[in-house]
């Protein structure tokens, strides 16, 4: 099986290195898995101060004598708060992304309450290179949140435009 390398530092002179952040539409092949790390743990506070911002009144969210009673036993975390977080940590490995095209599948499979640590792992289902837009690929992914037990509590499938090689707006400047 071949061993891709994906420079994280890019030479800019003697001795002086630049980060460089995600992989161009070139980079991906269909079947490639990335954990991405670090986690994020979701404290109870967090929770509600999302359903607070969302205008979320659902109790199962933050009502603990209510969710005592319920299969869940306690206050389970936001879809929102979850989906946009396991997004969040995708960032490095799809940097050079042009956009999201759409979303093909959001489920909670399991749940997921404070103090959880959530961490993404994200496989490639598909990558065409013809696309409306000569700049950039379809890369089609899913991206499994998991829990600090590697449980896996949502699944997220979605289409996102890879800028392909030497296209970013700013590669000029040696992005």
């Amino acid at each position: 099986m071949p061993r891709y390398h994906f420079p994280a530092y890019i030479k800019t002179g003697k001795n002086r290195y630049r980060e460089r952040y995600g992989l161009d539409f070139e980079d991906f092949k269909v079947g490639q898995v990335f954990h991405h790390r670090p986690g994020v743990t979701i404290s109870q506070h967090d929770n509600k101060e999302e359903c607070i911002k969302t205008l979320n009144q659902a109790m199962l969210h933050f009502d603990e004598c209510y969710t005592a009673q319920t299969e869940f036993g306690k206050p389970l975390i936001d879809t929102t708060l979850a989906v946009q977080q396991l997004m969040g940590l995708i960032w490095k490995t799809y940097n050079r992304r042009k956009k999201i095209v759409g979303w093909r599948k959001i489920s909670m499979v399991a749940p997921a309450y404070g103090g959880d640590t959530l961490y993404s792992e994200s496989k490639v289902l598909e990558v065409q290179a013809g696309s409306e837009y000569d700049d950039a690929g379809l890369v089609e992914i899913v991206i499994y949140g998991k829990n600090q037990d590697k449980k896996t509590i949502c699944e997220i499938q979605c289409d996102m435009l890879i800028f392909k090689r030497n296209h970013l707006p700013f590669s000029a400047n040696g992005y």
